[in-house]
């Protein structure tokens, strides 16, 4: 038998040359094969974390990331509108002015007085003529302030909502004061809590100056009021002020010897002194008494003394006249000789004498007790 017979038969190559299968069949798995059976659990795996993957992100989408909490506080959805401008007297411009419902003849007035406002604008560098026609202008506008009445009061408190300047504000106050009723007065009240918020101290005092001018009952119940109000303390001494320029100060005389010795401010003390020394009688001189015993302020103490003065009570001289032997501070000593002065009589003159003689280390003094002696008619 041939040789290549031979191979056949076997199933084996002739040689290593042999041709081999097709390139098309070559990628197909072989059966039984360790290499492709490795092959195959790769990709499933690849197909399997490729699934889960897509199956996590399906179920993170869905149920979406909480907000965080600190995000959301810092950064609200809306944002809030801005609040609207404020006038003078704390109003947001949003607010329906009273200037929007005049009538024709109450514009008129308003616009006469924005006029007039305008004229009264000063600026030092205006020459002599000009500052005439200034003044001649406040003038003017204080004229027509004077003849408004109660029925004017929603315009003129209309007018102080919105002017900016605060000299043509005093204007407005002082008319409302002098109008005198009680919506003028509310409106006043507001501003002077307006004043007080905006921390407008001048604007302050001429509120409650144009509170005084009333002189009602009305005032008279408001200012004793604030001046006893624990959240006015600031401005107490204020509002004892106005009491005792009021038409009906002797009415507060009550609130003059409670405040006597108040401790929040030594003015308080001098206005309540200065209220008795108007209004007082012989029977707050005791009170007075004590007071100036007490007190370590020479200011308040020469404010003492010139209440004694006025109620002129003879039964003060004796403390009167210690006061001006002793006392160490010249301004006081003067103020003790004026009290005696105002008190008169022979008591009051043994009293200045006995000081002369003396002779004060201060020629000030002395001198102020010869004049006094002079007035007196003692000349001896």
């Amino acid at each position: 038998m041939s040789e290549s017979k031979v191979a056949s038969r076997k199933g084996t190559p002739l040689s290593k040359e042999s041709p081999s299968l097709p390139t098309r069949f070559s990628f197909l798995p072989r059966p039984n094969s360790t290499e492709t059976g490795n092959s195959l659990i790769q990709w499933i795996a690849i197909l399997a974390l490729l699934c889960l993957g897509w199956f996590v992100s399906t179920l993170w989408t869905t149920v979406g990331t909480p907000p965080d909490p600190a995000v959301s506080e810092e950064t609200p959805s809306v944002q809030a509108e801005p609040k609207p401008p404020v006038t003078p007297s704390g109003i947001e411009e949003k607010t329906p002015s009273s200037l929007d419902t005049l009538s024709p003849e109450h514009r008129k007035i308003s616009d006469s007085i924005f006029d007039l406002f305008q004229k009264c604008q000063w600026n030092e560098a205006l020459d002599a003529s000009t500052a005439h026609r200034v003044a001649r202008a406040r003038d003017d506008l204080e004229s027509l302030l004077e003849s408004l009445g109660p029925e004017h009061v929603a315009m003129l408190l209309g007018l102080l909502k919105e002017e900016p300047d605060f000299i043509n504000r005093r204007f407005l106050l002082k008319a409302l004061g002098k109008i005198g009723s009680e919506e003028a007065l509310v409106g006043l009240i507001d501003h002077y809590h307006w004043s007080v918020e905006m921390d407008k101290e001048s604007e302050v005092k001429h509120t409650i100056d144009s509170l005084a001018l009333a002189n009602t009952e009305f005032s008279l119940k408001v200012l004793r009021e604030y001046s006893l109000a624990e959240d006015a303390v600031q401005h107490r001494y204020r509002f004892v002020e106005a009491l005792t320029r009021h038409e009906r100060a002797e009415d507060a005389v009550d609130i003059y010897s409670q405040l006597l010795r108040d401790p929040s401010h030594f003015r308080v003390r001098q206005r309540a002194a200065y209220g008795l020394k108007t209004t007082g009688g012989n029977q707050h001189s005791q009170n007075i008494e004590t007071a100036l015993a007490e007190e370590k302020n020479a200011y308040v103490r020469q404010s003492y003394l010139g209440a004694l003065g006025g109620i002129r009570d003879v039964n003060s001289i004796p403390v009167v006249e210690k006061i001006l032997l002793e006392d160490s501070d010249v301004s006081t000593r003067i103020a003790a000789v004026r009290a005696l002065l105002n008190i008169d009589g022979s008591a009051a003159i043994q009293a200045l004498m006995q000081a002369r003689d003396r002779v004060d280390s201060s020629q000030r003094v002395q001198q102020e007790i010869i004049t006094a002696l002079q007035k007196l008619g003692y000349e001896g």
